[in-house]
C-alpha cells in the first residue's frame, strides 16, 4: 500500500493541529482529534504511566501534561514528521525547566491515524529514566512549581 499525497497532507495537518493544541492547552481541539476508540500508551514508571483507553481518560492525561507547558516547565518543538504506509512518527526535542536545572530531551511519538483522527499513539522517550525522575519529582515537589513559573508563561 502506498499513501497518496492527499493522505500525507492530511496526516501532517493532524500532527500539526495536535501539537498546536497541546502547546496552547486547547483541550477542545485536542479532543476533536481523537477517534472514538483511541488508545494512548504512556510509558514509564511514574504516576502517569499506563494505557488510556477512553477519550475522557486521554483528555485527563493531556490536561495534566499541559499543566507543565502552562507553567513554563516544558518547552518543545517538532523536529521531523515521518510518514509510512500505516504509521506516522514524530520526533520532538524539548527542555524541561525544573527549579534546580534544565533537562534536555527527545522523544518519538508513533501514531496510527485513521480518517483524520488519532487511533493509537505510543510515546518513546530517549531517556525514560530521566522522565521517570522528572515526574516523580514533580509529584513530590509539585506544590512548588507555581513559584518557578517563567514570567512569560503566566
Amino acid at each position: 500500500m502506498t499513501i497518496t499525497e492527499a493522505d500525507r497532507a492530511e496526516r501532517v495537518a493532524v500532527i500539526q493541529t495536535y501539537w498546536d493544541a497541546l502547546m496552547a492547552a486547547d483541550m477542545a481541539t485536542f479532543r476533536s482529534l481523537l477517534a472514538p476508540d483511541a488508545v494512548i500508551h504512556y510509558p514509564g514508571r511514574h504516576y502517569l504511566s499506563g494505557d488510556y483507553t477512553t477519550n475522557d481518560e486521554i483528555v485527563g492525561l493531556y490536561t495534566k501534561l499541559t499543566g507543565f507547558i502552562l507553567d513554563g516547565v516544558f518547552v518543545g518543538k517538532v523536529l521531523d514528521i515521518m510518514l509510512g504506509d500505516v504509521h506516522t512518527a514524530v520526533v520532538i526535542e524539548y527542555d524541561l525547566r525544573m527549579p534546580s536545572k534544565t533537562q534536555h530531551g527527545r522523544a518519538i511519538g508513533l501514531f496510527i491515524l485513521e480518517n483524520g483522527k488519532i487511533k493509537e499513539y505510543w510515546l518513546h522517550e530517549w531517556d525514560q529514566h530521566m522522565i521517570n525522575w522528572v515526574f516523580r519529582s514533580s509529584r513530590w515537589f509539585g506544590w512548588l512549581m507555581p513559584l518557578f513559573r517563567r514570567k512569560d508563561a503566566r
